[in-house]
């Protein structure tokens, strides 16, 4: 599709790579086999009838040696091919921008140029968080992205035009934030800045994730392709956190934000030369067959946006009962309309995975502040630099984040309900560490400040947040009705990111009722943290584990590995578009017909462990 097009950058690098693939898969191609090779009848090595017999005793262990000396390179070749067989070379390169670049990368940057940045604009720890909430909002509004996407094309594009705004907002917000000291931005404008470039990396991500997942399943390799992305990304937060431990203390927060523009630049040229495959449509303008085919689930994405960008701004010019006030009513009616969208199988476990994220109070703020803290502020404190507290803690993290990953392998017999409450068990005890430091238990036993939160709180918090999303995910992934499964993906992973954005509004205001104040001027004055272990008793340890009855409630009993508990007799699209040029609709024929596709489809799942059909994409009957 792109052999006519100039080559895109980065693209001498994959040709290297291509080159050096090809020598050792050629090098593996006529390697000789000597279980199976023959000399000529009556030479060394055979019998009479020209059979192979027993090599030299030396001769086969050299071999064998030589041959296993080139298997990681044969094995991550064979690996480069799937993934350059299913992708090709420019969307590839795309790939790695997205997701080792800008979610990897440059997100893990200007994630840990906050809390020092906001520090240096007089926040207190309950301002930090909130102002963190507001720069993450993009996050919880994915699903009326897909929806824009999908429905409203600019000249002709899905997926081109918004990339190509999102940059821009993502370019805007970075020089905003390196110059925001020279402007005299405050602590709000910042939040809006970073929102900003939130708003591309969530852009990148959920249309890079949309792409891919569509040519997984034309092409296969989706092993290989996940595997890749999950790297990609673990690098990315890798070279950053080293980045962050050798310069955020020396130098401040502003090379951290400096080093976040190339790849956004990058990322801004790839989008302008077209390298997310895509073909322009014939029909161009506003997609209303879609958007009419299932309006309950557009609605439901579009006031999902709009109750984020409530909570966002209760969070500016509300105080914390009006901040309690808005998050609830704006749950509620979330929760009411999902229930009338999603099918009911589908729409108690979002429930379920929505009350778990908000039941783990966010009280990152107080705990950043505390942890920092100067000695003034907090006498015999943690007193953590930030190039420990955001670098080091991240390599572990991640590395605790692969542990979860691989326990998580051992898992796949269990039932979704088994997984749920341990993985709630695990996350409440990883919040142990930070209760044991915050009433100085650690000391008492001789256990150092540092050491007792790498190996506990960051590995331990990494192996239960992996344990809580993967079984998320793969009940996802079985739920999803057929033909929207990008749109419903999206929504789920903004009412968890909402959701994360609720327990962040909670937790200021159970920290505020507790009277835990986290001062920045580093008298002892401005710093009260007497009652922040009872905050973390009751945000991390307490409420977390009342969601665990919930799990027999709302969470389907059915094993992990069980792909044929939740079975779509018959594929029924939700929706459909007219078709872009040159390509065939999924469904089967021409997309290019402007009919709507209305065809009721049973949906088999299992609720409280009996089953139920569901007709069509809402309707449910017994």
């Amino acid at each position: 599709r792109f052999a006519s097009q100039r080559e895109a950058p980065g693209a001498p690098v994959l040709a290297g790579v291509h080159e050096a693939c090809s020598s050792v898969l050629h090098h593996r191609a006529m390697a000789p086999s000597f279980a199976h090779s023959k000399e000529p009848s009556g030479g060394r090595g055979t019998g009479n009838n020209g059979l192979p017999t027993e090599l030299p005793p030396m001769e086969l262990p050299l071999t064998q040696r030589r041959t296993r000396a080139f298997q990681p390179f044969r094995d991550a070749c064979v690996w480069y091919e799937t993934l350059k067989t299913t992708f090709g070379d420019r969307f590839l390169m795309f790939l790695v921008v997205t997701f080792f670049g800008l979610k990897g990368l440059s997100s893990t940057l200007m994630q840990t140029a906050m809390l020092p940045m906001f520090k240096a604009l007089h926040a207190d720890g309950d301002t930090f968080q909130l102002a963190t909430m507001i720069a993450q909002i993009p996050w919880a509004m994915k699903g009326w992205m897909g929806v824009l996407s999908d429905c409203f094309p600019i000249y002709g594009y899905h997926k081109k035009g918004y990339l190509v705004i999102s940059s821009v907002f993502g370019l805007a917000g970075i020089a905003g934030l390196m110059f925001s000291r020279e402007l005299g931005f405050g602590v709000w404008v910042a939040s809006f800045l970073f929102c900003l470039v939130n708003v591309e990396f969530a852009t990148f991500d959920l249309l890079a994730e949309g792409k891919y997942t569509e040519l997984m399943r034309e092409n296969g390799g989706a092993s290989e392709a996940v595997s890749f992305v999950w790297s990609a990304i673990n690098v990315g937060v890798l070279i950053s956190s080293i980045i962050t431990l050798f310069l955020v203390d020396s130098s401040g927060y502003r090379p951290l934000l400096q080093l976040s523009a190339p790849m956004v630049l990058l990322a801004l040229g790839l989008a302008l030369r077209g390298d997310l495959p895509e073909a322009r449509m014939r029909k161009g303008g506003v997609q209303w067959i879609k958007l009419m085919s299932e309006p309950r689930l557009f609605a439901l994405a579009a006031c999902m946006a709009v109750g984020a960008l409530i909570v966002a701004a209760s969070a500016v010019l509300l105080g914390s009962e009006g901040q309690l006030v808005v998050v609830l009513t704006v749950s509620v009616g979330l929760i009411i309309l999902a229930y009338r969208a999603l099918p009911r199988t589908l729409a108690r476990s979002n429930l379920y995975m929505f009350l778990v994220s908000v039941a783990y109070l966010d009280l990152s703020g107080p705990l950043g502040y505390y942890y920092t803290a100067n000695a003034r502020c907090v006498p015999d404190g943690p007193g953590f630099s930030y190039g420990y507290y955001l670098a080091v803690t991240n390599v572990v993290g991640a590395i605790g984040g692969c542990i979860g990953s691989v326990l998580f392998q051992g898992m796949q017999s269990w039932s979704f309900r088994q997984a749920f409450w341990l993985t709630t068990v695990v996350q409440t005890f990883a919040s142990v560490f930070d209760l044991v430091i915050i009433k100085r238990w650690n000391i008492a036993i001789g256990i150092s400040d540092q050491a007792m939160f790498l190996f506990g709180d960051a590995a331990c918090q990494q192996i239960a947040a992996m344990l809580v999303t993967m079984p998320s995910a793969v009940l996802n992934s079985l739920l999803c009705p057929r033909g929207a499964e990008a749109t419903v993906y999206a929504i789920l992973a903004g009412f968890q990111n909402f959701g994360a954005s609720v327990a962040s509004v909670l937790g200021v205001w159970l920290t505020r009722y507790l009277d835990v104040h986290s001062g920045i001027a580093g008298d002892a004055g401005d710093c009260d943290y007497k009652d922040l272990g009872t905050a973390v008793v009751l945000g991390h340890c307490v409420l977390p584990m009342l969601c665990v009855p919930f799990t027999f409630w709302l969470v389907p009993d059915v094993r992990m590995n069980d792909e044929n508990a939740f079975e779509l007799v018959s594929p029924a699209p939700s929706f459909r578009s007219p078709a872009s040029s040159g390509s065939l609709s999924p469904f089967g024929g021409s997309e290019a017909d402007d009919e709507p596709f209305f065809e009721d489809a049973p949906y088999v799942a299992l609720a409280d462990g009996s089953p139920v059909v569901m007709t069509g994409f809402r309707g449910v009957s017994s």
